[in-house]
């Protein structure tokens, strides 16, 4: 079987791309063997990976030049993120790059974009997570665009429990939640200012963890609603963690797919989301909100709880969207695009 290398930045477990790698390899595990290079993280996926026979190998411990001897002793390298792209840069091994996300601040100077114009024109194929990802992809860097090609990330439905949720009229708590990294990307001062706003049903579930949680936890006690949020911190069972709410929310600046609004519709839960290129078109029209109106989120969560019969209603409809992005279909057309380039090499 032909051998291919993911190079990434890290594989924690909070994390869409992570994910996605894991079960990607998961899936195709007998059509190609793998092996991923960690760039500056930690493998949270330790024991998943070798139950698959995936070798993990560090930047740290292979030194930049035994990198590249790892990636020459390829047939195909699939690189994600940034530093990562810079170094596939310098094999001879055939490149595939994802796009992941529809922004990187560091293209906002010249000169880093200049330099990336250079790097992607030696990729093999640019796959592109979604079709506004693929847009501003191609506004900032100009390659050709038939190197790109848009393969939408997927979940793996199997995980999560595909079953509709239900709410009582007389629920003592309802409890809302999030998964993400505690960054300013995900806005979570959003989700806690909302809970000024709703009345004393309602908990705010916070699976993460960052640098920001003690200016996120200051602010819950600022605003007197640190008796309403629970602050998970790191989370390794996120299936478990979105069973044990009743509501989601994505309150995220951008995304470049919004992989955790489908984990959690798979998961039945009724799932709000800002409207933004990457979760406007994985989240239902009437389940959007602008980034930071608080106040419109909190009237249609009031609108969603008000009867058990439309709240079951909308946890039936996210089971339906979540149906459309299985991993299944993702992997296919990975295996379609390696088998693209590995004919070519």
């Amino acid at each position: 079987m032909k051998k291919i290398v993911h190079i990434t930045n890290d594989l924690q477990r909070l994390g869409g791309v992570q994910r996605l790698l894991v079960d990607l390899m998961s899936l195709q595990k007998n059509e190609f063997n793998f092996e991923v290079i960690l760039t500056r993280g930690e493998n949270e996926y330790a024991d998943e990976l070798k139950a698959l026979g995936v070798d993990v190998y560090h930047k740290r411990d292979l030194g930049f030049f035994g990198v590249i001897k790892r990636l020459n002793n390829a047939d195909l390298v699939h690189t994600h993120l940034y530093p990562s792209i810079y170094i596939a840069y310098f094999t001879r091994t055939p490149t595939i790059v994802t796009e992941h996300n529809p922004h990187y601040r560091r293209r906002d100077i010249l000169f880093v974009k200049t330099l990336e114009r250079i790097i992607y024109k030696k990729f093999k194929k640019i796959v592109c997570i979604s079709d506004g990802v693929k847009e501003k992809f191609l506004e900032s860097i100009k390659v050709n665009p038939a190197l790109t090609e848009v393969i939408h990330n997927g979940v793996d439905l199997s995980r999560f429990a595909q079953q509709p949720k239900a709410i009582t009229a007389d629920q003592a708590v309802i409890k809302l939640g999030m998964v993400g990294r505690f960054a300013p990307q995900k806005d979570i001062k959003s989700l806690i200012k909302l809970m000024t706003l709703l009345d004393s049903r309602f908990e705010l579930h916070l699976a993460g963890d960052g640098a920001l949680r003690p200016e996120y936890e200051l602010l819950a006690k600022t605003l007197k609603v640190d008796n309403k949020i629970v602050f998970h911190g790191q989370v390794n069972n996120v299936p478990a963690f979105l069973n044990s709410l009743d509501i989601y929310i994505q309150s995220s600046h951008w995304e470049g797919f919004g992989i955790a609004v489908v984990e959690a519709m798979a998961s039945g839960l009724p799932s709000f989301a800002t409207n933004v290129e990457g979760l406007n078109h994985v989240v239902a029209k009437q389940h959007l909100f602008n980034v930071g109106d608080v106040d419109t989120l909190s009237c249609k969560i009031s609108d969603l709880v008000s009867t058990a019969v439309s709240y079951e209603e909308e946890s039936m409809n996210a089971l339906v969207q979540a149906e459309k992005y299985s991993i299944k279909m993702t992997s296919h057309q990975h295996k379609s695009t390696y088998d693209e380039v590995l004919k070519h090499a």
